[in-house]
């Protein structure tokens, strides 16, 4: 039988091993005209126009894909995240997802819809996404991640998940600003 100590040592680098192949978001900025009333206003039964540059794999539909996560992220309004949205869509708001941008692209410059030169095969795999509001980048955030197979990939899918997931946090509007900025 181990010894309690040395069981719990064992399970804790077991814990760090298993944290260090999974994806890593990190919120890189929200902008003061955040709130997810915006983000109900953009996406709320809407397509919400979806720019993904990069193809990690070379896969067919690579973008797609991404969407395809996304739209079955909750992140509370209905949204259909698209790469070819139909008329339902606000033209106020787009979302700007990036992979492996050469040179690296800061998140806060993708809405102004440049193309970005991109490098598939580059590990570890550096997303940045930004949620655009009349061009203005709104929230932005950066995965990374180092182990992955392909586009159906659970730690690829967790990726792209965790990413939408922080890119749209829930934020109430208030009247003289964010109460956060202060």
């Amino acid at each position: 039988m181990m010894p309690p100590r040395r069981a719990l040592a064992l399970a804790a680098a077991v814990l760090a091993l298993a944290a260090c192949s999974g994806p890593r978001i990190v919120r890189s900025d929200l902008g003061m005209m955040y709130s997810t009333g915006e983000l109900f206003a953009a996406a709320d039964g809407r397509d919400l126009r979806t720019v993904v540059q990069g193809n990690l794999f070379g896969t067919p539909d690579f973008d797609q894909r991404v969407t395809e996560i996304m739209t079955g992220t909750y992140i509370g309004p209905r949204t259909r995240f698209t790469t070819t949205p139909g008329p339902t869509e606000n033209r106020n708001y787009s979302v700007a997802v990036v992979f492996n941008a050469q040179p690296a692209v800061n998140p806060f410059n993708l809405c102004d819809r440049k193309t970005w030169t991109t490098a598939p095969a580059m590990r570890p795999i550096v997303v940045r996404a930004a949620f655009c509001i009349l061009g203005r980048e709104q929230s932005a955030v950066t995965g990374y991640l180092d182990q992955v197979t392909g586009p159906d990939d659970p730690n690829f899918t967790a990726l792209v998940h965790d990413l939408t997931v922080q890119l749209f946090p829930y934020v109430l509007p208030v009247p003289f600003g964010r109460p956060d900025f202060g």
